[in-house]
């Protein structure tokens, strides 16, 4: 125990001395977390699109109107013809386009019903679907606003003749910000990149300055001396999620339900895979350049097999068999699960024993590959 704390001693005295490891361990972190929690996000805004009106009538003039007043949607003027609408979406001057035939407003009128075109540049499949969701709702909202005043003049009111009505009531999340989804996600990303890197860099700068064959001469064991250099990271890791934390309540204003001593007992046991991580990349590697390539390729895997960015659900069957072995996936989860419904270790017991499983795995054989390779 002596020799441990002598190395975490030492290791605290090496962070100390180098200004760039504690600029890396603030500055960067609180910018990433202030510029991409605003950057990331699942919603569709300022979709450009243009209009092409054949009727020219109060009728279609309202149903117009009604979309390109709306904030979801930035208005790229009046097209004349079909062929400036297709134009307008082949110089990537607008994204959707809406043709409103001629006889539009005799339509309305007529048993038929109306109709009009919606022209979607698809390149962006997700967006595309998104943003021509909205304009559906748009004009289906005021569809069933026109039919009202038209049965109101009879007389006739609507839920006489719609006998179904859904109300629907939104939890957890009731404004729809997707900051409150995304951001837990990427205190996540921003703590497993934290210490990941700073384990694996710190590992591998003392075999290339070669204090760690000095090290292995004395009586501290090889086991000593990797838990003497994670203490401190591990300490870091928990000031770095206390802050982001701190940071996603008081700065965006995202409801914590939680506990916040049961976070940071998951956000521990996470680490256990993410040192891990760190360790047996320092290991593999034999200097700086070698572990941000190695580091860049394992979390670029974690990160995507996550359900951070893609829900789970939406993956083949195979690759969800493969995120099962994923320990981001479950930490952000529980940081989700804690933050917008409150869940505490009855609900969430499952999900830390598996990330508990995962880093005792990942950890115990970074540490027999580092005692093999230096032994």
């Amino acid at each position: 125990m002596k020799f441990i704390k002598l190395i975490i001693w030492k290791e605290f005295k090496q962070i100390h001395s180098d200004p760039l490891t504690i600029r890396l361990i603030i500055l960067p972190v609180f910018l990433q977390m202030f510029i991409l929690g605003y950057a990331l996000t699942t919603e569709v805004k300022n979709i450009t699109i243009t209009v092409l009106d054949r009727n020219k009538t109060p009728q279609s003039a309202s149903l117009v109107t009604s979309v390109i007043n709306n904030k979801l949607f930035r208005f790229a003027g009046y097209a004349e013809s079909e062929e400036e609408v297709r134009a307008k979406l082949d110089r990537g001057e607008a994204k959707l386009g809406i043709i409103v035939p001629s006889s539009f407003s005799y339509d309305l009128l007529s048993p038929k019903g109306a109709h009009v075109s919606l022209l979607i540049d698809g390149q962006d499949a997700n967006s595309s679907n998104i943003a021509s969701g909205y304009v559906f709702s748009i004009i289906q909202g005021w569809s069933i606003s026109f039919l009202k005043n038209k049965l109101a003049s009879m007389g006739i009111k609507i839920s006489n003749i719609i006998p179904l009505e859904v109300r629907p009531v939104i939890l957890f999340n009731p404004m729809l910000k997707s900051t409150w989804y995304m951001v837990p996600g990427f205190a996540v990303i921003l703590v497993t990149m934290i210490t990941a890197i700073l384990t694996a860099f710190s590992l591998v700068k003392e075999k290339e300055s070669g204090t760690l064959e000095q090290l292995l001469v004395t009586p501290i064991s090889s086991y000593q001396i990797v838990l003497g250099k994670i203490v401190p990271y591990i300490i870091i890791g928990l000031f770095e999620l206390t802050a982001v934390l701190i940071s996603a309540v008081l700065w965006f204003r995202i409801p914590f339900r939680g506990n916040f001593l049961t976070i940071l007992i998951f956000g521990l046991i996470y680490m256990t895979s993410s040192l891990g991580v760190g360790i047996l990349v320092s290991t593999i590697a034999k200097n700086a350049q070698q572990v941000l390539f190695l580091l860049w390729f394992i979390l670029i895997f974690f990160l995507f097999l996550s359900g951070f960015f893609l829900p789970i659900e939406n993956l083949p069957p195979w690759v969800q068999n493969l995120t099962c072995i994923n320990p981001l996936k479950y930490f952000i989860f529980i940081c989700r699960e804690m933050f917008l419904k409150g869940s505490g270790i009855l609900e969430l017991w499952k999900e830390s024993f598996y990330m508990l499983i995962i880093g005792c795995i990942v950890f115990t054989g970074s540490l027999l590959t580092f005692k093999r390779r230096i032994g």
